[in-house]
């Protein structure tokens, strides 16, 4: 089916300006993540890497370095795709896979961590794309809802 036939859907272009976006991949959270990106943010289309933790896989170089590799090499391919002219980094409240200390996490301090490897991951993105702003978010539950703090 051709995009324009997808109920309306824009088809993808140079014109378009490139977004890369990096958050947790719990699906607790998922439908918050779209409606801020969309709602507040004013992004309607981006490149995507979701997965448990975010963030949390740019910071395993010495722990994980495989996996930290890998992780990289995602980013450079989505980053060379995209051209992304803003980076938008989001992590959250209650993320299990901080929680879970079988991947060097499980820290006293969960949201303190989150938020140190969200600016560990804001200085590995510079180094890798230059100018292009990174934004860094958290999510937190507030009264069954999500909240959304700029860092």
């Amino acid at each position: 089916m051709r995009p324009e036939a997808a109920g309306g859907a824009k088809p993808v272009g140079p014109d378009l300006p490139g977004v890369l976006v990096i958050h947790c991949s719990d699906g607790r959270f998922q439908p918050w993540f779209q409606d801020f990106l969309r709602r507040d943010l004013g992004v309607d289309h981006y490149t995507l890497i979701a997965v448990p933790g975010g963030v949390h896989f740019l910071t395993l170089v010495n722990y994980l370095p495989k996996f930290s590799w890998a992780g990289w090499r995602w980013v450079k391919f989505l980053g060379d795709l995209s051209a992304p002219a803003r980076v938008i980094l989001i992590a959250h409240e209650d993320c299990r896979w901080y929680l879970d200390s079988r991947f060097g996490s499980a820290p006293q301090d969960p949201r303190g961590k989150q938020v140190e490897d969200l600016r560990v991951a804001r200085a590995g993105l510079a180094e890798r794309f230059g100018k292009v702003p990174v934004e860094l978010y958290y999510a937190r539950l507030s009264g069954g809802r999500v909240v959304f703090e700029r860092l």
